[in-house]
């Protein structure tokens, strides 16, 4: 399994808009999957023999960055995680991040115990911050710090 930027807008869009994933990562005023190839913006591609999910990437400022997880079900359970491990060591080692950071709708229990699994720890509730199916629901943040994902690989 390896993980390379990619700049391939079309295949992007084909697992963003994966019945397992889809129905996860947008919020009601999102009605298609549009990826948009920016400086600033790192589309990670996970790959084995075939494509097993992307991660974005974006900076918040100049050491804080955001992940969005976006995993198809062939790579769930134990691979996710190398996967995930694979994602923060480009993070920390091949950019200038100090801190990665996630926002977590709360209904969804499966990518908060994946986060956690990465040593990511909750920092905060951004309250009525998604909305979904016409409810607001509240976001949870979660992070790890480059020192913390340091310390974890010894």
């Amino acid at each position: 399994m390896i993980l390379m930027q990619t700049h391939d807008m079309g295949l992007v869009k084909e697992i963003l808009i994966h019945p397992s994933i889809w129905k996860h990562i947008h919020d009601d005023s999102v009605t298609e999957a549009n990826p948009i190839d920016c400086d600033g913006v790192y589309w990670m591609l996970v790959i084995d023999d075939k494509p097993l999910g992307v991660f974005m990437v974006h900076h918040i400022n100049s050491v804080c960055f955001q992940m969005h997880t976006c995993l198809l079900p062939d790579i769930w359970g134990n691979r996710s995680n190398d996967a995930a491990q694979m994602l923060l060591k480009w993070a920390f080692t091949e950019t200038d991040c100090e801190k990665m950071t996630t926002l977590i709708p709360s209904y969804n229990r499966l990518a908060e115990r994946f986060a956690k699994k990465n040593g990511m720890v909750i920092e905060g509730v951004n309250r009525k911050s998604f909305k979904k199916d016409g409810h607001l629901i509240d976001q949870i943040m979660m992070g790890i710090t480059k020192e913390e994902w340091e310390s974890c690989q010894h």
